[in-house]
């Protein structure tokens, strides 16, 4: 596991910016991207944007199952609102840089940036670029779909668009 202060600080607003804007100002949800979410898709006609926080996100992946299901979004909302009480806010967005799933190798999981910045750059977290890192944050959405090795037209489109918002930012 890495800490969050070997982190550089650009990987961690990259993340926050395209993950969860508000992650430090909501309670483990955030009733706004609920909102945003759901009416883009009704508008769309399909599911086309999660609101998802972080804590929610981290919630799913380390105590329940993948399966879209109303039962597991209750439990995971439930799960994040108790996740957000007990601990400082940093310490949930470590956590989840640590085990966020960041792609695969064959048969094998990359969890976490450190894991995936090894794998994909050859370096160590703390040596992470700005456009390294901006790659690092678009996998989040899609890691098979944003795969730099075997999608690499779609992992620099996908880098653009997260340094697109940094600098709007």
């Amino acid at each position: 596991p890495v800490r969050l202060s070997d982190v550089p600080g650009i990987l961690r607003d990259a993340v926050l910016l395209v993950e969860d804007r508000r992650f430090y100002e909501h309670g483990g949800l955030d009733l706004k991207g609920i909102v945003r979410a759901l009416t883009a898709d009704v508008k769309a006609g399909e599911t086309v944007q999660g609101g998802s926080t972080i804590t929610q996100q981290l919630a799913k992946n380390l105590f329940l199952t993948r399966r879209k299901t109303w039962r597991r979004k209750a439990l995971e909302a439930l799960y994040a609102l108790r996740i957000d009480w007990l601990y400082p806010k940093d310490r949930i967005l470590e956590a989840y840089l640590n085990e966020v799933f960041l792609g695969a190798d064959r048969s094998l999981q990359i969890s976490g940036v450190a894991e995936a910045s090894r794998h994909y750059f050859g370096v160590a977290i703390r040596h992470v670029t700005l456009p390294q890192a901006a790659l690092l944050a678009g996998l989040i959405r899609g890691p098979g779909n944003y795969d730099p090795f075997r999608r690499p037209e779609a992992a620099l489109d996908r880098r653009r668009q997260v340094l697109d918002q940094l600098l709007a930012a």
